[in-house]
């Protein structure tokens, strides 16, 4: 590959970066829209970390599954602010605020074989009535999408039987500066190799001339 091409493949990863940093602060950003927010009599449940964790694994292996009904009870009917994604399977705007086509869009995702694997979730708080994470996994599908990492903001509420997410919105997570390694050292071997060839015909040619 030429300078110039390791050069362009180095501006496209850029380009990534700035886009994927853009997205994940719209992410960052996502903020529940009070919903029922009246903890039901009786209801023993509260959103601590454990219980986050609980509805967020259970999502996803209902996810892997293509299981709708249960799908059906983890995504909250009364609270439900928004479901988001980028493309394949595109849900932004008004869209991602429409439960009514929530399921039908997940059996249509299984179709693709799409696929969450999650690789870690920090919880950034937790009370009685709802819980907020981080989730950060891996996600691929038939449709031209190659495994690739993603951050998830989300939201569970604890406030009504059961508990169920409210909120999940999942970008491509931007690539960090070690990931931008191998373009970089690129760069530096063919400007080492440039210079050393350079170097090299000028001492040639100072021994030519003695």
């Amino acid at each position: 590959m030429g300078t110039g091409r390791v050069v362009l493949a180095m501006g496209g990863r850029l380009r990534l970066v700035v886009a994927s940093s853009m997205l994940l602060v719209l992410l960052a950003g996502c903020q529940a829209v009070p919903g029922a927010t009246s903890r039901s009599s009786g209801n023993p449940n509260q959103c601590t970390p454990a219980v986050v964790h609980q509805v967020v694994d259970r999502f996803i292996e209902a996810f892997k599954r293509g299981d709708i009904a249960q799908l059906d009870r983890l995504v909250s009917q009364q609270q439900f602010v928004w479901y988001a994604t980028d493309a394949p399977g595109q849900r932004l705007n008004a869209e991602a605020y429409d439960r009514e086509n929530l399921m039908a869009y997940f059996a249509a995702r299984h179709r693709q074989h799409e696929d969450l694997a999650l690789k870690s979730l920090d919880v950034t708080f937790a009370n009685a009535r709802t819980g907020g994470f981080w989730a950060y996994l891996t996600r691929t599908a038939d449709d031209g999408l190659p495994p690739t990492r993603y951050s998830t903001k989300g939201e569970v509420q604890c406030s009504t039987v059961p508990s169920s997410l409210t909120v999940w919105a999942m970008g491509r997570s931007p690539w960090s500066p070690i990931e931008l390694l191998p373009e970089a050292a690129a760069l530096i071997l063919i400007a080492a190799g440039i210079g050393g060839i350079v170097l090299w015909r000028r001492r040639k040619a100072l021994a030519v001339r003695r």
